[in-house]
């Protein structure tokens, strides 16, 4: 169990620590459903091929380039919507950059955050 810990860390890191700092997308867009998030999502900037993949009802799997996994939960309230996983929690926002959709993960802390572009 320890590892798997550890192999989340690492992919949550990645994920939502390693693209602190970028260029922000367009305003923020409503998010009523989280289904409305669901496909395949790659991280922008830097040579990062962290990925993940959100399911219609919230679920996800991200992948980072090392082959690191982990698991979670998008939940969506009043047009807002947050993470979960078993090593962080933050909020998650929709915005469109060049017409493309963005999603931008932020810890609960502010320490972290991680832009990912929609490519399915």
């Amino acid at each position: 169990m320890r590892g798997t810990s550890a192999s989340a860390a690492v992919v949550l890191a990645v994920l939502v620590g390693g693209l602190a700092g970028l260029v922000s997308a367009g305003p923020d867009k409503p998010i009523a459903h989280v289904k409305s998030l669901a496909g395949e999502w790659r991280a922008v900037g830097g040579a990062s091929a962290a990925a993940i993949r959100i399911q219609p009802d919230g679920t996800y799997e991200g992948t980072s380039a090392s082959g690191a996994k982990t698991t979670g939960r998008v939940t969506a309230t009043a047009g807002k919507a947050s993470f979960k996983s078993a090593t962080a929690a933050g909020s998650v926002t929709l915005s469109q950059e060049g017409g493309k959709d963005m999603l931008t993960f932020v810890t609960a802390d502010g320490r972290s955050s991680a832009r990912l572009q929609r490519v399915k």
